[in-house]
């Protein structure tokens, strides 16, 4: 049925939870309710405040951090066009990609006066809209109603916190690899033999992938075995 299509992804996370629920390893639960029972029955964002300043030093990061995210938001827009079986030679697709900058911008600044951190598109939208093959847009205004109405209720938040790992991450797994062939679909249709192309993929693909594959790429290497003495300190950690 077209119900139960459009619900595959939550259907699908809500067994993984019920199989969670039932079974345990050596006698450990999978599912903590510690916080469900902890959590307050409604709270309100504007309940704490942690004051409002200035701090130079994470300007220029922080600066990164928007630019990196906007470049996101232009790559979401685009694969939700592209997962939706929309043109993206049309001055729609262009008021979408203005739109969906300017909202993400003010989003931001709005989370900043709250105290928050900025925020981006969400890409497992995509994945969601590839599944389901729902893309109408009054699923998305509905669906952030519904996201705004039940962030009042903290326990429905400890309901989620304690979605086990195992399950969030067997379920995000497969949304984001829809993101991945999204991506790849959209790059077929640029020219890959274009230098300039090839550059730009190289180099995301190096950063994005590479690090994820070696998460101490940034790490201090003086202590390592593999760099001259003349670089060494002696304060350095050895476990690498």
């Amino acid at each position: 049925s077209t119900f139960m299509k459009n619900c595959n992804v939550f259907l699908g996370l809500l067994f993984g939870y019920f199989c969670a629920g039932v079974s345990n390893y050596r006698g450990l639960n999978y599912v903590d309710t510690s916080k469900i029972e902890a959590a307050d029955p409604v709270t309100f964002l504007w309940t704490e405040w942690f004051g409002i300043g200035f701090y130079g030093p994470a300007v220029i990061p922080l600066l990164i951090g928007y630019l990196v995210t906007t470049t996101e938001t232009v790559g979401d827009i685009s694969a939700t066009y592209e997962v939706s079986k929309l043109d993206t030679n049309t001055q729609e697709y262009d008021e979408s990609l203005q739109g969906g900058l300017t909202s993400d911008s003010f989003c931001s600044i709005l989370s900043g006066l709250f105290t928050s951190m900025p925020n981006t598109t969400f890409s497992q939208n995509n994945g969601v809209i590839a599944l389901t093959r729902c893309a109408a847009r009054r699923a998305g205004i509905a669906c952030g109603c519904w996201l705004i109405f039940l962030g009042v209720f903290s326990k429905v938040a400890g309901i989620i916190t304690s979605i086990p790992d195992a399950v969030l991450g067997g379920m995000t797994i497969f949304l984001f690899a829809n993101v991945l062939v999204s991506g790849i679909s959209l790059a077929s249709e640029l020219d890959i033999h274009s230098r300039r192309v090839k550059f730009i993929m190289a180099l995301s693909l190096a950063i994005g992938v590479g690090v994820t594959v070696w998460p101490f790429a940034f790490q201090d290497m003086r202590a390592s075995s593999y760099t001259a003495n003349f670089w060494r300190c002696d304060d350095c950690s050895t476990a690498l």
